[in-house]
């Protein structure tokens, strides 16, 4: 009877000891597990391919990408009380939505992290809990097949001659197109942006929902001009040299500066992985795949820049700082809710979205 007894104990526990170990290899499973917030984008360009697996392999964790169609519903995403605590890192996040509504509050500054690696003007966050990676400056972009001789400013765009001729991003979705925005608003003030934009709506060809179908558009020579990266046409030069189909303007009255940003989520349990990866993203290798896959400027001021790129003139008169953020707070939905009523039938795809604090 007493050998029974033994053995039943033996065997009780035996069965605690596996789910101990069970457990202990399901939290262990956990924290190599990083789930990332990101715009379609990140895939699309195929930067999240050139970046992930590397990063991967040496820290032996996985990454979970779940996209989102556009920086509205990503920044929608990271603001959701009901998401807190199931992501870990946001990445696409760029100035205009961060200046527009309520979104650093959701991030932490990394733990250790060398700010001298960034060029100071790209930062837009000063406690740095997101910290940009890739920047361009706004310029008019235009097929060279199709104009001989650009507009120089806002005043000459407005010309009649260019009916039907311009493509621009929707500044309800996209995140250039909300920084176009902000560009006409910080030029001619918060009256100034309407008639300049009630005088150019004769000459907008279509709005659409993000860059890459605005450039698409360029490309087909469905129009003449788009609201773009002033690095587009160098991009495109690095991957064909022969590729002189476009060129930029940069408009007498100034430009403005698009930056992207990278966050970690202040309910993430994984701060020291998340730290890491950070880290690997702005290191000058990954940053090498920001210019080959975005087509934009690298954050990391130590990233060698190819041959087209380092030929782009510096630009020194960004409007940037013409618009505080209180301003834009206070205004933003009566600036969208005018873009809804001078060009929301001109929409591509997809419906536009108000600003929510």
């Amino acid at each position: 009877m007493k050998v029974w007894k033994l053995l039943l104990l033996l065997f009780l526990a035996l069965i605690c000891s596996c789910g101990k170990e069970n457990k202990k290899q399901e939290n262990t499973s956990g924290k190599h597990k990083l789930v990332v917030y990101a715009t379609d984008e990140f895939r699309k360009s195929g930067l999240e391919h050139s970046i992930v697996p590397d990063f991967q392999k040496k820290h032996n964790c996985q990454l979970e990408v779940i996209l989102f169609r556009n920086t509205a519903d990503l920044s929608k995403a990271v603001k959701s009380r009901a998401n807190y605590g199931k992501y870990d890192l946001a990445i696409g996040i760029d100035n205009s939505f961060v200046m527009s509504e309520t979104l650093a509050v959701n991030f932490v500054p990394p733990e250790s992290f060398d700010t001298d690696l960034l060029i100071k003007e790209t930062v837009f966050d000063p406690s740095l809990r997101l910290i940009p990676y890739a920047y361009s400056n706004l310029s008019l972009v235009y097929n060279t097949s199709l104009v001989k001789n650009p507009p120089q400013s806002f005043g000459e765009l407005q010309d009649a001659k260019y009916l039907s001729q311009i493509a621009i991003c929707d500044p309800q979705t996209s995140g250039l197109g909300r920084t176009m925005l902000f560009w006409s608003v910080a030029l001619f003030g918060t009256e100034g942006y309407e008639h300049l934009w009630k005088s150019l709506r004769k000459n907008i060809y279509k709005t659409y929902p993000n860059y890459n179908e605005t450039l698409e558009t360029l490309n087909r020579g469905e129009c003449s001009f788009i609201i773009g990266y002033n690095t587009t046409p160098a991009f495109l030069q690095e991957l064909d040299p022969l590729n002189n189909k476009f060129e930029v303007s940069m408009l007498k009255e100034g430009s403005y500066q698009y930056i992207e940003a990278i966050g970690i989520h202040r309910g993430t349990k994984k701060l020291s992985l998340c730290n890491k990866f950070v880290n690997h993203f702005l290191s000058s290798e990954a940053q090498k795949m920001v210019i080959y896959k975005l087509g934009m400027f690298p954050a990391n001021r130590k990233t060698l820049l190819p041959m087209h790129f380092s030929t782009i003139p510096f630009i020194t008169y960004c409007v940037n700082d013409r618009l505080p953020q209180s301003i834009i707070k206070e205004q933003i939905n009566t600036w969208l809710d005018f873009w809804e009523r001078l060009f929301g039938y001109q929409v591509a795809e997809g419906r536009g979205l108000r600003a929510e604090g």
